[in-house]
């Protein structure tokens, strides 16, 4: 083999690469009589059901607390006031931006 292949170009190569195993699965599998699609699997995390866009800011310093003191996670804290956990970091950062600035 060369010396000039990418790193990867093993898991092309047949009969062991395993996407050539892949392939060949697929290509089999739509052969047989029962041609039913692979399964997907969905590994996205659900997001609130009803979701609220703005915590206000009274709120911030209780987040706070919660996270910084009690260690709690950001996606249980996130949970209970039914948004979303990249929410809770945005307000966390906006905390720390805001602290930083009364300090200078």
């Amino acid at each position: 083999m060369s010396s000039s292949l990418s790193p990867i170009f093993y898991i092309f190569l047949e009969p062991a690469g395993v996407l050539y195993l892949r392939v060949q699965d697929v290509l089999t599998h739509d052969e047989a009589l029962d041609a039913s699609p692979p399964l997907i699997v969905n590994q996205r995390r659900r997001g609130p059901q009803q979701p609220k866009y703005r915590i206000p800011p009274e709120h911030w310093p209780i987040i706070l607390h919660r996270v910084v003191d009690n260690n709690e996670p950001l996606r249980k804290v996130a949970d209970e006031y039914g948004v979303s956990h990249e929410t809770i970091r945005r307000i966390m950062l906006q905390v720390q931006k805001q602290c930083g600035q009364q300090e200078a």
